[in-house]
């Protein structure tokens, strides 16, 4: 047996695809649009608002509502192991250890965001990082006001997140 760990690809476009499933807990959709998203560095970033619009739901009169808790599901997902301290809404950080983009042996571009995520390494102690994840009031926001959601710099998630294949029009 060789010292070699053993790897396999995945598509960015089934995680996506995943990340609009209802049926999953909201701490892996939020696993799996990091997973559906990254860049080579690991690192997939978010403007404010569309992780909750992809969280998010349609109520019975047809209107979006976005998540109100997206702080405490990535939180839960950093807890479990699925995503890396320094994740917050505007930005995932897949596990380094275990989840790799682009060519095996090339150094990734450094994250934009890399020393937010210093400081939030750096200003939480172990016992913070194994703590048990709550919500805050401070993350909720109202449903009518889902911050700036217009733009990302990659191309619209909407399309992508129906958990099951659309036909495309003709």
């Amino acid at each position: 047996m060789s010292d070699q760990r053993l790897w396999a690809r995945h598509f960015l476009d089934e995680w996506l695809a995943r990340s609009g499933d209802p049926r999953m807990p909201y701490w892996l959709r939020v696993t799996a649009l990091a997973y559906g998203s990254h860049a080579n560095n690991g690192h997939a970033r978010f403007k404010r608002g569309e992780i909750a619009l992809v969280l998010g739901g349609v109520d019975e009169h047809g209107r979006v509502r976005p998540h109100a808790n997206v702080g405490r599901e990535i939180d839960r997902a950093v807890e479990y192991g699925w995503l890396e301290l320094g994740s917050y809404w505007g930005c995932l950080i897949v596990p380094a250890h275990s989840v790799r983009k682009g060519e095996m042996f090339a150094k990734p571009a450094p994250c934009p965001l890399a020393e937010k995520h210093k400081r939030e390494r750096a200003n939480s102690s172990v016992s913070e990082r194994l703590r048990v994840v709550s919500s805050t009031s401070g993350e909720r926001f109202a449903h009518e006001r889902a911050h700036s959601v217009s733009g990302s710099e990659r191309a619209g998630l909407s399309s992508d997140l129906s958990p099951t294949r659309q036909p495309e029009a003709s």
